[in-house]
C-alpha cells in the first residue's frame, strides 16, 4: 500500500468568493471594493473610468450577456508593485467551460491604485503564474485549498508549479518528488544527456518521458572557465532571491537523490561518474547523486531558430533581445549571452537557464571599444589594452551571437541599442539612482488606458 498520498487537511476554509445578480460593471466595482477582497473606493485613481473599460473589453471577449457570475479566489496575489485578484467568469449556471480571469493592479508612487489590466483566459494566466518569476507573496491559512482552486483555472499546471508560485518552496519540492516518483514507477525509459551544446560547468540529463532537467556541478570546470562551485551555487542562490522578471528559469536545489541504476543510459552514468565524482556514486543497484538542481525542460534557443520557420526565428530573436533588457531592468547580466543558454518556452516565450557566469548589472563596467591608432594594432590577434574581469564590450556582442540570417537581421532591427555601451550604462544610472523599471507579466495589449 502506497502511504505516501495527497491528504487534504482535516480542517479547511473557502477560499472563493462569488457575485452575482448584477451588470458587469457593478460586478467589478463590487469584488475590487468589497471589504473582504478589495481596497476601500478613496484608495483608487479613477476606478470608475478604468471599470467601464475593463468591462467593454471583457463583455467582447466572454459575450457577456449572459454572465451572471464572476468566482473570486479571496486571496490578493502581491508581487513587486503589483496585486492580482484572481478567479473566472461562469457565463451560465453551471458553465462547464468558466473562462479564467484576473484583474491587475498597481500602486504607483503619489497617486492611488491603479487599476491596469485585465487578463482573459488560460493562457494570460499561465504567463501571470508562470515558472520564470518572482513568488507571489499570498497571506493564506489554507496553501492546500488555495492551490487547487488555482488549479481549476490553470489544469496544465503541475500542483509543485502553484505551490511554488505562492511562496511555497517546501510543499512544492515535496510534490515534485511525489510526482517525479510516481513516474518512474509508471514508466521504463533511460535517463540521456539532455539536447543542446554540452556545457562547460554542468553536467545536464534528462528523463525524455518528464519534462524537467537535472544539472549536477562538474568536479572540475573546462577551460576558460575559472569560477568555482561556491560561486555557481551563489548564483543560483541568487537567482532564487532575486525578481526574476519572467526571464530567469526556476531551478530547485536537491540532495541525496537515489534513481535505480538501470534507469540511466550507460555512455550517461560513466560521464556523470567521471566528471562529478564527488557528488555521484553507484550504492547497491541505485546511484546517489548528492547535489542537483532541478529545472523545467525548454527548447534550447539556438536549436529552436534552427528547426522553425522564419517568422517563429525572427519573433524568438526579438523576445530574445527583449529578454536581456528584462533582465537588465532587474539588474541582472546574464554573463554569457550565447543563444544556446537562452531557450524557447511552450508559449514561444525566450529565457535564460544558465547561471554560471550571471552577475548583477551595476557590477559590470560597460565600456566602448578603443579606437587602434596604429597598424600593429588593427591587426593584433589579442587586445591590446586592458581589459578587467568585470569589463563588458558591448560592440562585441554581434561577432558572438550565431544567429540565422532572418532572426539576426529581426534582432538588429528590433534592439539595436543592445550592441552600444550607452544603453548598459544608462541602465546602470537608472538603478543605482533608485528607479525601478516597470517590467509587467502581460502584454501591453491587455493594459487599461489610464487617465492621470
Amino acid at each position: 500500500v502506497d502511504t505516501d498520498f495527497d491528504a487534504a487537511p482535516i480542517g479547511s476554509c473557502e477560499t472563493r468568493r462569488t457575485y452575482s445578480g448584477r451588470s458587469l460593471p457593478n460586478l467589478l466595482h463590487l469584488i475590487l471594493t468589497d471589504p473582504a477582497t478589495g481596497f476601500p473606493e478613496e484608495h483608487w485613481s479613477d476606478l470608475r473610468t478604468a471599470i467601464a473599460a475593463a468591462a467593454e473589453r471583457s463583455a467582447a471577449a466572454l459575450d457577456a450577456s449572459d454572465t451572471i457570475m464572476l468566482e473570486v479566489i479571496g486571496n490578493v496575489f502581491y508581487r513587486g508593485r503589483g496585486a492580482f485578484m484572481v478567479g473566472r467568469a461562469l457565463r451560465r449556471p453551471n458553465d462547464s467551460s468558466p473562462v479564467p480571469i484576473a484583474f491587475c493592479l498597481r500602486h504607483e508612487q503619489k497617486r492611488g491604485i491603479d487599476f491596469d489590466a485585465v487578463l482573459l483566459g488560460e493562457t494570460d494566466l499561465a504567463i501571470l503564474f508562470s515558472f520564470t518569476r518572482a513568488y507571489f507573496r499570498v497571506d493564506t491559512a489554507c496553501p492546500y485549498e488555495l492551490v487547487r482552486s488555482l488549479r481549476d483555472l490553470l489544469p496544465e499546471k503541475r500542483l509543485v508549479d502553484l505551490y511554488n508560485a505562492i511562496g511555497y518552496h517546501r510543499h512544492g519540492k515535496t510534490e515534485f518528488y511525489r510526482d517525479f516518483m510516481r513516474h518512474l514507477r509508471s514508466s521504463e525509459d533511460c535517463f540521456v544527456a539532455a539536447e543542446g551544446t554540452r556545457g562547460m560547468v554542468m553536467l545536464v540529463f534528462t528523463l525524455p518521458s518528464y519534462d524537467v532537467v537535472f544539472k549536477l556541478i562538474k568536479d572540475r570546470f573546462d577551460y576558460p572557465k575559472e569560477s568555482t562551485r561556491a560561486e555557481v551555487m551563489r548564483r543560483y542562490r541568487l537567482v532564487f532571491e532575486h525578481d526574476r522578471a519572467g526571464r530567469l528559469v526556476e531551478a530547485h536545489e536537491f540532495e541525496h537523490l537515489r534513481i535505480a541504476q538501470d534507469r540511466f543510459e550507460p555512455a550517461l552514468l560513466e560521464e556523470l561518474l567521471g566528471a562529478a565524482p564527488s557528488i555521484v556514486r553507484r550504492e547497491g543497484g541505485d546511484v546517489v547523486i548528492g547535489h542537483a538542481y532541478v529545472e523545467r525542460r525548454i527548447r534550447p534557443l539556438n536549436l529552436f531558430l534552427l528547426e522553425t520557420d522564419e517568422s517563429a526565428a525572427s519573433a524568438a530573436a526579438r523576445d530574445y533581445g527583449q529578454a536581456m533588457k528584462d533582465l537588465a531592468a532587474s539588474n541582472i547580466f546574464p554573463g554569457d549571452l550565447l543563444t544556446k543558454n537562452f531557450g524557447v518556452t511552450r508559449r514561444g516565450r525566450v529565457v535564460f537557464y544558465d547561471y554560471d557566469e550571471l552577475t548583477f548589472l551595476t557590477d559590470c563596467n560597460f565600456r566602448d571599444m578603443p579606437k587602434a591608432t596604429t597598424p600593429e594594432q588593427e591587426m593584433a590577434s589579442e587586445p591590446w589594452f586592458s581589459v578587467r574581469e568585470n569589463d563588458v564590450f558591448p560592440e562585441e556582442f554581434p561577432t558572438f551571437l550565431a544567429l540565422p540570417g532572418v532572426s539576426r537581421q529581426a534582432l538588429f532591427t528590433e534592439h539595436a541599442d543592445l550592441f552600444c555601451a550607452d544603453f548598459w550604462r544608462t541602465m546602470q544610472q537608472r538603478l543605482r539612482a533608485g528607479e525601478i523599471p516597470a517590467l509587467y507579466p502581460y502584454p501591453a495589449a491587455r493594459r487599461l488606458p489610464q487617465t492621470n
